[in-house]
């Protein structure tokens, strides 16, 4: 799923926002720390605007949601110093993740709005930064106010390189051809892999072995996309499983046969898949902080709202008891009132009263330091009874307050649970492990210090015999159908042992284990003798090899692996493999064998025991649940008491 914009989505937004070159920066508002919004206007066009999600996304709408009242002070900077100034230019940096709007007010600005990393908004006049959003220093990059403003280094610009230049890149590159691509021209993984089907390249080959003919055909079909980009004039949503994968400017083959929403512009098909993308876990985070805020700020408002109760109640109640305490000197004011208004319709002169509503017929006055209403219509008791009415009805306006204060708090204190939970959660979280480039596969690093590699279905089943079943190695395979291919990748001191323990893992990480049989046979054979072509008039499925010649079996292969710790170019990996691979690197292993023992639940209790990601665990661990037979070095009581109560 997409979470931001790439190179591409840069160019076809900077193409769209050419229509507001020569409008007025009317208003810069800022809704959250990573939302900012710039309101343009045209005389001829009305008002529109610039979304600026930071770091991630970049649209325009026609239309937005109401603002704060309050501005941030970054807001306020802008408005202060670029308010009214005009557009007079939108350019994307090279091929880089950067826009920049140029602005003329009182001399020349540019706002810099940064998508990569963490993102940025840097605003700079005459080459000197005013003020970035967020301060920063990097090696070769400082972003800080009052400092000369300069972008990153830069990266390969595919409209300026030559076949020279890229088929150099390709060469120098110990990559893939999409990640080459991905990575050192920025193109993303989703374009690059465009680019190679569009051409027919397997995207998987490596980058250094591509010939100058393939390295110029990439470097002209990049400069096709962006092309498409720059004349785009729509956006296309794409959805998998009913869920939106990925939002795009221009049609994509790697997405043909797929759920697709066409869109009049890119713009509006990004804020659609904004509106419908999954929050991630850091947005569910700061919604949940945001929702906490809203909380506190509502439970002050309560508790205020209560003691201005409790007090309201609390003086009604003791000015109906002071007019009784006055009750002559009230009595008195009351009837003279009554006769002047009966004879005169206005009140007169009476000492202490300070004003007369004729309508209603009370009459304030001050006795002392306190001012009563009194209803000259009515006696003391009737005037009093209406200060004690309002008593009541505070009072019973601050018990439907405290019992709404009360749901509040519960609130509070579920949202703390909530986050207390998922701060330890975060603290707990495991750092994954060095990534090695065999890990696309089921791997394991033999006893002879041999790199074994399996299939993990019927595509890489193909990958991994094309790619890596070179001269000198050996293929090995369960005697079975619905096993993986096995490549041994043989080297100096590597014999019978590795290829006994490849034949083990083929028959092991094959359908037997499911299928919990004792045991069963596995073969290994030479490059040569596995081919793609089958026997006229046969048949074969994808992942499926034939295979010529004489077969090399170890018969009556128990089915079992172990899972340990290993060490492995200076970096700490777990392997599970066969047992006795396992052993010979391992002093912490735990030896399988199929069983009833749930395999996530497995793989959970060890991620904790090694300290690394569950996702770790699970991809190395067999196709299906499991016993333990042995466990060394690893406590891991919990589920070996479970198997002895007999739980699954």
């Amino acid at each position: 799923m997409k979470e931001a914009l790439s190179s591409f989505d840069v160019t076809a937004v900077v193409k769209e926002f050419q229509r507001y070159v020569d409008w007025n920066l009317d208003k810069v508002y800022q809704p959250t720390r990573e939302h900012l919004i710039l309101a343009l206007k045209s005389r001829g066009e009305g008002k529109e605007f610039i979304n600026f999600f930071v770091g991630k996304w970049l649209f325009r709408s026609t239309k937005t949601k109401e603002m704060p009242q309050q501005p941030t002070d970054f807001a306020m900077m802008l408005r202060k110093r670029v308010s009214n100034a005009r557009l007079t230019g939108v350019r994307q940096q090279g091929f880089e993740r950067i826009i920049v709007l140029t602005l003329e007010k009182d001399g020349k600005y540019e706002l810099v709005l940064e998508l990569f990393a963490e993102g940025n908004v840097v605003l700079v006049k005459d080459g000197i930064i005013i003020q970035p959003l967020i301060s920063r220093t990097w090696k070769h990059r400082v972003v800080r106010a009052r400092r000369e403003f300069a972008f990153p280094p830069p990266i390969p610009d595919p409209s300026e390189m030559d076949q020279g230049a890229i088929m150099e890149m390709m060469k120098a590159s110990d990559a893939d051809i999409v990640r080459t691509l991905a990575t050192r021209m920025n193109l993303g993984g989703r374009y690059s892999e465009e680019a190679c089907a569009r051409l027919g390249i397997d995207p998987h080959r490596e980058a250094a072995d591509v010939s100058a003919d393939e390295s110029s055909a990439i470097l002209d079909m990049i400069k096709t996309l962006m092309k498409e980009a720059k004349e785009s004039e729509k956006g296309i949503i794409v959805k998998k499983g009913g869920v939106v994968e990925d939002v795009v400017p221009i049609s994509m083959r790697t997405y043909d046969g797929g759920e697709t929403s066409e869109f009049p512009s890119f713009s509006e098909a990004i804020e659609e898949y904004i509106s419908m993308k999954p929050a991630t876990k850091k947005e569910k985070v700061a919604e949940e902080s945001k929702d906490s805020g809203k909380l506190k700020r509502k439970i002050a408002q309560q508790e205020a709202a209560v003691t201005s109760l409790q007090n309201e109640s609390k003086d009604a109640q003791a000015m109906g008891d002071a007019l009784y305490a006055i009750y002559g000197e009230v009595s008195a004011i009351i009837a003279a009132a009554k006769r002047n208004v009966d004879a005169s319709g206005d009140v007169g002169d009476i000492p202490g009263v300070v004003s007369f509503d004729r309508k209603s017929s009370i009459l304030d006055v001050k006795i002392a330091d306190a001012t009563f209403r009194l209803d000259i219509k009515g006696s003391v008791e009737s005037s009093a009874q209406r200060y004690y009415e309002d008593a009541k009805k505070a009072k019973r306006k601050l018990e439907g307050l405290l019992v709404v204060l009360v749901e509040t708090r519960k609130e509070i204190e579920q949202q703390k649970k909530m986050m207390m939970k998922a701060s330890d959660a975060e603290k707990t979280k495991h750092k994954p492990t060095k990534r090695f480039w065999f890990e696309r596969y089921r791997w394991f690093i033999s006893s002879e210090d041999a790199v074994v590699l399996g299939g993990k279905d019927a595509k890489s089943n193909d990958m991994l015999v094309k790619k890596h079943l070179d001269d000198g190695d050996r293929y090995a395979h369960a005697d079975m159908h619905g096993a993986p291919s096995i490549v041994v990748k043989m080297k100096d001191g590597v014999g019978e042992e590795t290829l006994r323990e490849a034949c083990e893992f083929a028959v092991a990480t094959s359908k037997a284990w499911n299928a919990k049989i004792g045991s069963a046979a596995g073969y290994w054979v030479l490059p040569e003798q596995v081919s793609k072509t089958p026997q006229s008039g046969e048949y074969l499925a994808k992942g499926a090899f034939v295979i010529r010649g004489k077969r090399n079996y170890t018969n009556k292969i128990d089915i079992r692996l172990a899972i340990g710790e290993i060490v492995y170019e200076n970096e700490r990996k777990i392997m599970c493999g066969p047992i006795s691979a396992v052993r010979a690197k391992c002093t912490r292993l735990v030896i399988l064998r199929p069983g009833r023992i749930e395999k996530n639940r497995f793989a959970k209790v060890l991620a904790d025991r090694f300290g690394v990601p569950i996702e770790e665990i699970q991809s190395i661990l067999p196709p299906g649940d499991l016993d333990i037979l042995e466990s060394s070095g690893i406590d891991i009581q919990e589920l070996t008491s479970r198997r002895a109560n007999g739980e699954s």
